[in-house]
């Protein structure tokens, strides 16, 4: 047949079966695809030759390269509805074909064709690739692409090994680009069968050529392949790893971690940790973010999207990533990013949540030197360095950080990293991310927790400082908190006004360049604080103070001008807008003063219709802004000039001043005089409000002074209303301290921290009252003068020995103790207002005295430093005589509280004009009830005592309005809001008063309020308060705990430690004398110092939780009630920590000073000579007395607690704020491990030590340095002689070994157990067991004063630190100790017990539950691997032999000690019983064949502890003890499956024989038999007798144990020897026997199981088995009888 007739004839077959080929058109389809290759598959099969023609006639159609891409392209379907015409763009929904089939598709599912046409395509194949590659163009539109595209997803083929034999042979010669698509497309074209044989080679190929890793990975991923040749692979991909290119990492980490198995996980994510460069791709990713089209696709986004869609699919992933960061101990790397953002990941998944927040905590909160912790430093640069990162997992970064801030403590390293985490995010994500961050830390803030209000507060202002023109926008947000800053604490009032200030000022462009246009948000900030000021209620009153200095602050900084240029340049401005800015520098610095001169003038004309107690306020905020931020020179020098004449004219004095003023008997002699010839007096009392009301100003001034007198609003005359000077509230002396604050540190900020110009202020004496005759006094009250008579001391008599004459001049300080005792008895025999008005004035002066110290402490010159020390000696005397005299006034009308006597900012919500003893002129507008109720009680007070003075109604005529009424205070008139609140305080004041009598009769106490009865003149009506919802402060508050009402020493104060102790060491003796403090100033500053530490040190690992109810009074808060602006305060534990460092050293001479004096005077501790010789004993004045040996008791505490806070610091291994002041005094080791603080803390301890020189502290190891401070700790604890104080060293001890052992466990555990016993002795552990020990062993004077937590924490050291072996001394103590401290007939003496001084009857429920607790801690550290099978069994008997001991105990013990240790046991047994499941019963399995009756003793131990665990449970019921009863259910739960433990484990070693199941007996708690309601058969009451076997809990032995020891070990003897007579697995087996069959009945068809073992014919039998002759069971048996015996099993009987 010539070519063109078999042409035709194929054409014809083709058309005939459904497709018609037109010569240059493309292929039609006039049927399904189906159909067609049904019809031509049944032509072709009928006949091979034209099967082979039609092969040969579509070889030529492919032939032609001009035509092949017809018969590759899709064919055209005809339309079924026309004769002619083709649709080839539209589907044909009727025959259902898909468009994709092309002609050649058709005939390849043909089995007669595929094999000939598939051989034809892979010929053509190479042919258009060197054509097409150096064509170019698309590569979906090359006909290579398209003949391999036809290879793809067919049904079957018919030789598929020919197939992939072809294809792979092809892959070694085509381009890469070929072989890319081959090797993409090999998953759709081979089938299953044949997936091993191409992983293997392209396994192979990815090692020879690394650039078509991609896609061999992707093919790789969708074959099936064998575990080895995956790990081969994954191998490759990690080796490449590091130099594969940024945007192949995805798909390569996609496939190590979807094709990596749970075994293999933990390796695979170590490696993967190590060689992934997330640097180098983050600095790829910001090449390629600028040029791609969508910036989330960049590689860092795409590895980490990949990685967050493997942990979530793959539990097994995530598991392994948790346990490998968990124990991660590598250091800080490149894969700290990787593990914080897969943290993040893990945290959104719920089930995760939990163990990532441990982890994380963990990390931040890390101990040690080499592991990886989270410091906000390391937090900070990686969300800075990732930021599309983080912005793509932004919802879990959030969701972490409030965790963080929930969670963490003020101040804790967890609250530093949240900040630094918003902080960066905030910085480098866009506005919808801020928005959230913003919004979220307003949440934070109307928690209501103090932790979380903190951390967000200090988080915004951080916000506010670096990023302000990007915080304005979300600016409504902190606007928003201003409805609520009432209820918050003045400190988050003063960040939320510092961080509105900031955004209102810097980040307001348009209103920064003095352009004018003001900003709005300043505009609404000033209406809001003007309005707080003009409010009557004091705590309005101090937000707007706070405020308008916040805003102050601001504007009136020094480089104001050049932060609002920062500002401006930092919002993207441009160039000409920065020169702009700087054009106008001059007019924004001026347009800012302008506005903070406003400032000021409101908020001083504001304090003239206010209170004292505002004007002090207001002046130490100042001083506060002046001296931690500095304001412009023209505000100092305006400040300092006003408030400089101010104090002065007020208070300062000289002799001839004070003689013009006073009548005094010869020259004034002044108080607490430093220097005699200083002339310069501080007139205290010429403002003790006490004293003007009760005369003794006028009584004691010269006539012509009197009459002109007008001081703090009490008027001579009331015709002198229209004075120009204001009348204020209170009493003026409460501005003295925070007035020479305020003078201070402007002076400081002008004369370069210089106070020479008013160091007449440090040596002063203070005037505190006039010479009173005391006796002349009594005596005229005695005759009946009438009124407040006194009489003061006749100049001319030359008497001076009256008290009042000795309290003015220096008698209250330098006399000796006698002579101020008879000073202070004397004077608490004056009439009760004198003691008051000196309660008063020694108030004054203790305050003047600490802000003197506050001031000159930190001055250099040595003259200055000797005085300040001086002055802290003084400043004891007179807060305890101040004390002294208080608490003889304590339950009178006139007692003595600071904030009642106008000395103390008011704290109430009260409105002033009502609670002021002597407040301004009260005028009421109005008709109806509220006025006149208002009048009302306005004449009830004068009736009742009162002020007449105070409240006074005004007789013009009001200006009638219908329903309506005004208030006016001093020409204020009220906004309508204060004026409801006024009158609702006014009408619910009166009604209290009323009902006041009538409610403390009810109450049976005295009413100590304003109007509950004769209130004296001298008294205070109302002065008491509330602070932000608190109780209200009383006197007794003031007695108990005085220093929150006194002013705050400051951290320059606390330098006169390091001065004292440095001059008192080096200077000589007649020059250290004067600068020595005594033990009284040591403790004032201690006390400060320690307060200090206690509120702003957290704890590494305390919780402060939120919610927690602050039930504390607002009077005894730290650092908020008499110094208002506290530095402390507001300062940071880092700042503290820095302040403290320094005086380190000073503080542990001052430690070792205080304990050998101490020890040489009570002589209760032996002193070695070495350590005298070590301890600098001329750092303090002489000690003398029993009082001074009481106060260096109290100082050793103080020192104790302050080392000790630092060392538990949480911040130790930080870096501090980098404000550590290091010089000559401060040193520290020079290694770089070694952060900072923690470097110069270990230094400043180990050269406090006695081996330690200075000169080699810089080239010590840390571990040395570790050690050597831990030796100078170990040395104090032998003079110590308190429990207290040895419990506290122990823990500092216990803090410093952990640092040293932190990350090298198994290496010290190595060397340990290479140490010979002494050694072991001298290791820390060791030192920290022996000291733990002598604690517990000592006789301690306060012993009865150790709390029970301490007691249970020194036994559990000594016993986990024991250097020896701690499971005999567990067992020791279980065994012996324990059982000879109850038992009086137990007669046992063991020299080589130990001694416990501690146990004793009340002690012993905490040292049996330590006991317990030891044991089982021992059970779960024990390392069975090193153990043989001999040690195994050893250590367990022992166990069960210490657990059987201490079950027993509960038996053997009054039932008053029973009840106590009940609960002890019956926990301890659970933990035990567990343990024993968990770990002992398989480690015993490994052993049973080879000790079988070793390992049958052990439990039977343990069969006797379980049981008389049972019998704790069933008396839990009896005594109906609800804690028992709780636990009752999981100790049953626990013993039941101990029992079935113990049978699967005979089971298993075929020994089920050596196991009998009994019915349990009823016994109460001291072993008696209960009677039971069931009757019990004789064979189950002698198989209970008997004891056989092992019950496990199921059957009861005798409790009375103790009386029966020899009985007990040979039931015990027996019991194992016929356990060992039942286990004979070898010859032994179960057999069927039926029931003997009663005589004259039926005989029963069931059959009972039976173990039937070998067995001596005659020998007997234990009672519950039978004697037989061996059953034959083959077709001939032998004549013989084979003896055994059988026993009853647990099988179920069959029928």
């Amino acid at each position: 047949m010539d070519a063109s007739t078999q042409e035709r004839s194929c054409r014809e077959i083709f058309d005939s079966c459904g497709v018609s080929l037109p010569s240059g058109c493309a292929p039609v389809l006039h049927t399904s695809a189906a159909l067609f290759r049904f019809k031509l598959g049944e032509r072709l099969s009928s006949s091979e030759s034209l099967a082979q023609e039609c092969k040969e006639y579509i070889d030529g159609l492919l032939s032609d390269h001009d035509t092949i891409s017809l018969y590759l392209d899709p064919v055209s379907v005809a339309d079924s509805n026309s004769n002619s015409g083709i649709l080839a763009d539209q589907p044909d929904d009727q025959t259902g074909i898909l468009r994709a089939e092309s002609f050649v598709r058709l005939v390849l599912g043909v089995d007669a064709l595929q094999s000939g046409v598939i051989a034809t395509l892979l010929e053509k194949f190479p042919e258009y690739i060197g054509d097409e590659d150096s064509q170019g163009g698309d590569s979906a539109g090359k006909v290579s692409v398209k003949i391999l595209r036809q290879l793809r997803w067919l049904d079957y083929v018919i030789d598929s090994a020919g197939l992939v034999e072809k294809l792979l042979e092809t892959l070694g010669y085509v381009p890469p680009e070929m072989q890319r698509e081959i090797i993409l497309d090999l998953p759709d074209i081979i089938s299953d069968a044949d997936g091993s044989q191409v992983s293997r080679v392209l396994a192979e190929m990815m090692t020879s050529t690394p650039e078509l890793m991609l896609p061999i990975l992707e093919t790789l991923g969708s074959l099936e392949c064998s575990p080895h040749l995956l790990q081969e692979a994954r191998n490759s991909v990690i080796v490449h790893l590091v130099s594969a290119e940024p945007l192949d990492l995805p798909v390569m980490i996609r496939f190590l971690l979807h094709s990596v198995t749970a075994d293999a996980a933990g390796p695979l994510i170590v490696r993967m940790r190590k060689r992934l460069d997330l640097d180098s791709i983050v600095l790829a990713s910001r090449r390629l973010r600028g040029k791609t089209d969508y910036n989330d696709q960049t590689p860092d986004v795409l590895i980490f999207d990949v990685i967050a869609a493997s942990l979530r699919s793959h539990k097994n992933l995530r598991d392994a990533w948790l346990k490998t960061i968990a124990s991660d101990v590598t250091g800080a790397g490149p894969h700290t990013t990787l593990d914080f953002a897969v943290l993040l990941i893990l945290h959104q998944i719920s089930t995760h949540t939990k163990r990532v927040e441990s982890i994380l905590k963990s990390k931040i909160e890390a101990a040690s030197f080499n592991s990886v912790a989270y410091t906000p430093q390391v937090v900070e640069s990686m969300i800075s360095r990732f930021p599309a990162v983080f912005s793509a997992h932004f919802a879990a970064l959030l969701s972490v950080a409030s965790w963080l801030v929930r969670t963490s403590a003020t101040g804790s390293m967890g609250s530093q990293v949240a900040t630094a985490m918003l902080v960066a995010a905030f910085g480098t994500m866009d506005m919808f991310q801020r928005q959230e961050i913003s919004g979220e830390l307003a949440v934070h803030i109307g928690s209501g927790n103090i932790n979380e209000m903190d951390t967000a507060a200090r988080t915004y202002l951080q916000l506010a400082q670096c990023y302000p023109h990007e915080l304005r926008p979300f600016a409504i947000f902190i606007k928003g908190l201003l409805d609520y800053v009432g209820n918050l604490p003045i400190e988050h009032v003063r960040i939320i006004f510092d961080v509105l200030g900031i955004v209102s000022t810097l980040g307001n462009v348009e209103g920064s360049d003095g352009s004018g246009a003001e900003s709005s948000l300043f505009n609404d900030l000033y209406i809001f604080v003007r309005k707080q000021l003009a409010s009557v209620y004091p705590m309005y009153n101090r937000v707007g103070i706070v405020g308008t200095v916040a805003l102050l602050r601001q504007l009136g900084s020094k480089d104001h001008s050049a932060v609002a240029a920062a500002s401006l340049d930092g919002a993207g401005g441009s160039s000409s807008s920065s020169s702009r800015v700087t054009d106008t520098q001059g007019g924004a610095n001026i347009h800012a003063l302008r506005r903070a001169v406003q400032l000021l003038e409101m908020l001083v004309d504001s304090g003239r219709h206010q209170t004292w107690a505002f004007v002090s306020m207001t002046y130490d905020e100042l001083a506060h802004v002046v001296e931690t931020k500095g304001l412009h020179i023209q505000l100092l020098s305006w400040l300092h000039e006003n408030v400089s004449s101010t104090f002065a004219s007020q208070f300062l004095g000289d002799s001839e001043l004070l003689c013009e003023r006073y009548i005094l008997p010869g020259s004034p002699h002044p108080a607490l005089s430093i220097d005699g010839e200083e002339p310069t007096i501080l007139d205290i009392f010429n403002h003790n409000l006490d004293a003007l009301r009760l005369g003794l100003c006028r009584l004691a001034m010269r006539p012509d002074t009197s009459d002109n007198m007008n001081v703090d609003g009490i008027d001579n005359d009331t015709n002198n209303n229209n004075s120009s000077s204001p009348r204020l509230q209170g009493c003026l002396l409460s501005c003295l301290p925070s007035l020479l604050r305020l003078i201070q540190v402007c002076e400081k900020a002008l004369g370069e921290q210089s106070l020479d110009e008013i160091d007449s202020l440090l040596v002063c004496g203070i005037y505190l009252l006039p010479s009173i005759d005391v006796d002349a006094t009594i005596a005229a009250r005695n005759a009946g003068a009438e009124g407040n008579h006194y009489v003061l001391v006749d100049s001319d008599s030359g008497s001076h020995s009256d008290s009042s004459f000795q309290i003015s001049g220096n008698a209250l300080v330098g006399a000796n103790d006698e002579a101020r005792t008879e000073l202070i008895f004397s004077i608490r025999l004056w009439p009760p207002e004198l003691r008051r008005v000196l309660c008063t004035s020694l108030y004054a002066a203790a305050n003047w005295i600490r802000e003197v110290i506050n001031a000159f402490a930190d001055q250099p010159s040595a003259e200055m430093r000797n005085k300040v020390v001086m002055r802290v000696n003084q400043l004891w005397q007179i807060e305890s005589d101040l004390e002294a005299i208080a608490s003889s006034l304590e339950g009178t009308v006139y007692e003595f509280h600071p904030m009642a006597a106008g000395l103390l900012p008011e704290v109430s919500d009260a409105p002033t004009a009502w609670t002021a003893p002597a407040g301004p002129t009260l005028r009421i507008h109005g008709t109806g009830a509220m006025a006149g109720a208002i009048a009302t009680q306005s004449g009830s007070a004068e009736e009742n005592g009162g002020s007449a003075s105070a409240y006074r109604q005004n007789e013009q005529t009001p200006e009638q309005t219908e329903n309506g009424y005004t208030v006016d205070v001093d020409g204020l008139l009220l906004s309508q809001n204060d004026t409801a609140r006024f009158v609702e305080y006014s009408t619910r004041a009166g009604s209290a008063d009323e009902g006041g009598v009538d409610d403390a009769k009810k109450h049976g106490r005295k009413r100590k309020s304003a109007g509950s009865g004769p209130t004296p003149s001298g008294a205070t009506a109302g002065g008491s308060g509330l602070l932000n919802g608190g109780s209200s402060g009383t006197a007794e508050d003031f007695i108990k705990t005085p220093a929150p009402y006194l002013r705050e020493l400051n951290f320059s104060a606390f330098s006169v430690i390091g001065f004292s102790a440095t001059a008192s060491s080096t200077a000589s003796s007649q020059d250290a004398s004067a600068l020595k403090l005594t033990v009284h100033g040591l403790y004032v500053i201690l006390r400060e110092l320690s307060a200090a530490m206690n509120a702003k040190l957290v704890r590494l690992g305390e919780r402060r939780f939120p919610f927690q109810k602050q039930q504390q009074s607002a009077a005894v808060t730290y650092g908020q009630l008499a110094t208002f602006s506290s530095n402390i305060s507001s300062s940071s534990a880092n700042d503290l920590v820095d302040n403290l460092l320094p005086l380190l050293p000073s503080l542990l001479q001052y430690l070792d000073c205080c304990l050998v004096m101490r020890a040489r005077f009570r002589n209760d501790v032996t002193v070695d000579e070495e350590t005298v010789s070590g301890s600098d004993t001329r750092l303090l004045a002489s000690v003398d007395t029993l009082d001074d040996v009481n106060m260096i008791e109290t100082c050793i505490d103080s020192l104790l607690q302050i080392i000790s806070s630092l060392l538990y610091w949480d911040g130790l291994q930080g870096e501090g704020s980098g404000g550590v002041r290091v010089d000559s005094s401060t040193r520290r080791a020079k290694s770089s491990d070694i952060p900072t603080v923690l470097g110069i803390f270990l230094a400043a301890l180990a050269e406090q030590g006695k081996h330690t020189d200075a000169s080699e502290i810089a080239d010590l190891t840390k571990v040395v340095l570790i050690r050597r401070a831990f030796g100078y700790i170990l040395g104090l604890s032998s003079l110590v002689a308190t429990s207290a104080r040895a419990m506290c060293l122990l823990r500092m001890l216990i803090v410093l070994c952990d640092l040293a052992q932190q990350g090298d466990h198994s290496e010290a555990a190595v060397i340990a157990r290479g140490m010979g016993s002494e050694q072991r002795e001298n290791t820390m552990n060791g030192r920290i067991s022996d000291l733990a020990h002598r604690i517990l062993s000592a006789e301690w004077s306060d012993v009865e004063f150790l709390k029970p937590r301490d007691l249970e924490y020194a036994i559990m050291q000594h016993f986990t630190r024991y250097p020896h072996n701690r499971l005999d001394l567990v067992s020791r103590y279980a065994t012996k100790i324990l059982r000879r401290s109850i038992l009086v007939n137990d007669q046992s003496d063991d020299e080589d017990d130990e001694q416990s001084e501690t146990l004793r009857s009340s002690t012993f429920p905490i040292y049996y539950n330590a006991v317990h607790q030891a044991l089982a801690a021992l059970v779960k550290e024990a390392s069975f691997d090193d153990m043989n099978g001999q040690e195994l069994l050893g250590f367990v008997a022992k166990v069960g032999e210490s657990w059987l001991s201490l079950a027993k105990l509960t038996q053997e013990l009054t039932a008053e000690a029973q009840r106590k240790i009940l609960l002890h046991a019956l926990n301890g047994g659970h933990v035990l019983v567990s343990l024993f499941i968990k770990l002992l019963v398989p480690q015993l399995d490994k052993y049973f064949l080879i000790h079988r009756d070793d390992v049958l003793v052990v439990f039977g131990r343990v069969q006797k502890s379980t049981r008389i665990l049972q019998s704790i449970c069933n008396h839990s019921k009896v005594s109906k003890d609800m804690k028992l009863q709780a636990a009752v259910p999981r100790v049953k739960r626990s013993l039941e499956q101990l029992v079935f433990k113990v049978i699967a484990m005979m089971e298993n070693n075929d020994c089920i024989g050596a196991i009998n199941l009994g019915n349990l007996k009823h016994r109460d708690i001291s072993g008696a038999v209960v009677s039971s309601q069931i009757p019990q058969s004789a064979s189950e009451d002698e198989d209970d007798e008997g004891g056989g076997g092992l019950g496990l809990g199921l059957e009861d032995i005798p409790l009375n144990a103790s009386d029966e020891d020899e009985q007990e070990q040979e039931q015990d003897d027996e019991a194992d020897a016929e356990a060992n007579s039942k286990c004979h697995p070898k010859d032994c087996y179960v057999d069927y026997v039926g029931q003997e069959c009663p005589q004259g009945q039926p005989c029963p068809a069931i059959a009972y199981a039976v173990e039937a073992c070998p067995w001596d014919c005659g020998k007997p039998v234990p009672a519950e088995c039978k004697e037989r002759c061996r059953p034959c069971k083959a077709e001939i048996c032998p004549a013989i009888c084979i003896c055994e015996k059988i026993c009853p099993t647990q099988a179920v009987p069959t029928q």
